[in-house]
């Protein structure tokens, strides 16, 4: 019966367990920052057979939501940053992505400070604690940017071998009545 209701329903509740389980085994990854907890289940996934093609697509959409979360993080922090420097009087030019703001040495923002007029101490302290708390967020970010994207490799890697193993397997079954 096509169009069935409740195939869809089982359907959309079949898909929605997958992306709680990725959700939970990602959140693992980045927590222990190695994609062993998630690769096991993609393997578990993959010796099930081509079955799983949907599974494997919908880990990949979680992965990519979390990808463009983690871009959006990105972009929130360095915004905060360049907001709570402007409330000192501070204009930070040049330190729009992350990598910059990384590579920002806490020297070379002290003579930012002073070539900006800033030059009361406790003013520069602020402003550094505000850098070391803006630095330790993008180093976060970055690792799990990271790990995001070769958590996506191993599983796209994964996906095209059960498509190749599928596509194989319906032209073997497709070539066996022209054999017998």
């Amino acid at each position: 019966m096509k169009n069935d209701p409740l195939e869809a329903v089982y359907s959309f509740v079949e898909r929605a367990y997958v992306r709680l389980q990725a959700g939970d085994l990602l959140f693992r990854c980045m927590e222990e920052r190695d994609i062993s907890p998630l690769q096991s289940w993609v393997e578990g996934l993959v010796f099930a057979g081509p079955k799983n093609l949907d599974a494997l697509r919908e880990v990949l959409s979680e992965v990519s939501e979390r990808q463009t979360q983690s871009d959006e993080d990105m972009r929130q922090v360095l915004q905060d940053f360049r907001s709570s420097l402007k409330s000192f009087g501070v204009r930070l030019r040049g330190y729009e992505s992350g990598q910059s703001l990384a590579r920002l040495t806490p020297i070379r923002f002290l003579s930012i400070l002073r070539e900006q007029g800033i030059s009361e101490e406790e003013t520069q302290v602020a402003c550094l604690q505000l850098l070391r708390d803006a630095r330790d967020l993008v180093t976060s970010l970055v690792t799990h940017a990271r790990l995001l994207d070769e958590i996506e490799t191993y599983l796209q890697d994964w996906l095209w071998g059960l498509l190749y193993q599928t596509a194989h397997q319906e032209a073997v079954e497709r070539a066996k009545p022209l054999i017998n």
